[in-house]
């Protein structure tokens, strides 16, 4: 394993607005529902994560994510995603804008990383990231996750690798014929056993809960021939589930 913690592996334009962006990867984690999986940044390259929230310059990285919530008199509100910019995000530009990170090519990652498991993702959405970085950087891994909102306008290659990130029941199907598996967040209170063609996240379940570095369900079409019949939904959860209706 390499001396640092992490490494840059690409830095470029946003296609959302040309903005500067940057795709590091850190190789571990602390976070409890997916284990320790090495795990991959989309972030702003010249603005602190929590002041590109302030700003909607999170849009960057982002998207047009609904999870996002809307910016009203410079404070974000009705935001239904699950992560704390004020922490890992955060941690992780401090140290990009210190030097903390070298430049290296996603392949020499990906044999750092050979037989782990790789979060494409852990902040900001991959399918901002050339298709052959992704790529590259799961060549040797033991499993991937991923999930990208952009599946609408982005290369179908992607669909190999990444979830389609659905809203609703029907972006779900809408997904599926695009050739994409979908991760669909239902409402509290959804009956997800209604939907045929749809597992629950095995993180979720009551009995013998899965982290995701054990499970890789969310892999795209590339990983796992069950794995690749079904959808995976999750209930929406934690402070902004409310903000969730699809």
């Amino acid at each position: 394993m390499s001396a640092s913690t992490g490494a840059v592996v690409w830095r470029g334009a946003s296609p959302i607005d040309g903005a500067p962006i940057v795709a590091v990867v850190t190789w571990h984690s602390a976070n409890r529902k997916t284990g320790d999986m090495a795990q991959v940044w989309i972030i702003r390259e010249d603005v602190h994560p929590v002041e590109a929230l302030a700003s909607d310059a999170d849009a960057s990285v982002c998207g047009g994510c609904p999870l996002r919530g809307r910016t009203v008199e410079g404070k974000r509100v009705e935001r239904a995603c699950y992560v704390d910019i004020a922490k890992a995000p955060a941690a992780v530009w401090r140290k990009l804008a210190s030097g903390g990170y070298p430049d290296m090519d996603p392949a020499s990652v990906a044999l750092i990383l050979s037989g782990r498991a790789v979060r494409l993702g852990a902040y900001g959405d991959p399918g901002l990231v050339p298709y052959a970085v992704l790529s590259a950087l799961v060549a040797h891994a033991k499993r991937w996750t991923g999930y990208t909102h952009q599946w609408r306008t982005i290369s179908s290659a992607y669909s190999g690798l990444l979830m389609a990130s659905a809203d609703s029941v029907a972006d779900r199907r809408k997904a599926r014929r695009l050739g994409y598996r979908s991760f669909y967040v239902a409402p509290v209170g959804t009956d997800l056993s209604a939907e045929s063609g749809v597992m629950e996240c095995a993180n979720t379940r009551d009995r013998n809960p899965l982290q995701c570095v054990d499970c890789g369900a969310c892999g795209g079409t590339r990983q796992g021939a069950a794995a690749r019949a079904v959808d995976v939904a999750i209930i929406a959860h934690g402070q902004g589930a409310r903000y969730v209706s699809g």
